[in-house]
């Protein structure tokens, strides 16, 4: 049975190598302050959120670390600046309506983990998406800001208007580096992306940005040169 939370406040929630299941949960227009899921640097230890489903919420202060998101919807999402996760891998996550800024990192506890502990999640995120048969759906979100990191191209479903893919192989060649990409950030996103040896990325135009048209005009040159896939 689905429990359900709506106009609730929930504060200070830290969820320290529980290994717990959070499911079969819904929350409308309810508040998160100062709270994190799935704190952990053991792969072992890492909780799982399933059949979750929150709608116009808000989050101020919070983050989501190495959790197994599956089954779980997120329809609109208020950020209070940028709302990171780190090291969580997804399943059947769609994100749609307003949501604000949104950083996906596969960094380990904050980017402070060993190399041993960031090289075990990495392994173990790897091979959940050997299994996946998609991650994450983001077509019919707006953005105020969305990064994404090694979460595989092929697993994510999107709008190709505003949302391209960016192969490493094309990314090599160069082409980039002769386009105008001065009113966006895609020069810099591309330069990161190959240092972190990620096959792919998603590149992600959002719409409720205030500069959307440009960074929109800037995907359209990175497919008009090649550099970004035709769909």
């Amino acid at each position: 049975m689905t429990k359900i939370f709506t106009n609730q406040e929930f504060r200070g929630f830290y969820d320290r190598n529980s290994g717990r299941v959070f499911q079969d949960l819904e929350f409308t227009k309810c508040r998160f302050i100062s709270s994190s899921l799935s704190i952990t640097r053991n792969p072992k230890r890492r909780s799982i959120v399933r059949n979750v489903h929150i709608t116009q919420c808000e989050e101020i202060g919070c983050a989501l670390d190495t959790a197994i998101v599956e089954d779980v919807i997120v329809d609109g999402l208020r950020t209070s600046d940028l709302f990171q996760t780190w090291g969580a891998v997804y399943k059947h996550v769609v994100l749609k309506g307003n949501i604000g800024r949104v950083m996906i990192s596969p960094l380990v506890a904050t980017a402070m983990a060993k190399p041993k502990e960031q090289a075990a999640f990495d392994e173990a995120n790897a091979r959940y998406y050997e299994a996946a048969d998609w991650a994450l759906d983001i077509s019919e979100a707006r953005f105020v800001e969305c990064d994404i990191r090694r979460v595989p191209a092929r697993l994510i479903r999107r709008d190709p208007e505003t949302q391209v893919v960016v192969t490493r192989e094309k990314a090599l060649l160069g082409e980039w580096k002769k386009l105008d990409l001065s009113k966006t950030y895609w020069g810099g996103w591309i330069d990161l992306f190959l240092k972190d040896g990620d096959p792919d990325v998603v590149l992600v135009a959002p719409n409720r940005h205030p500069k959307f048209i440009d960074w929109l005009d800037g995907l359209k040159m990175l497919r008009d040169a090649g550099v970004a896939e035709p769909d």
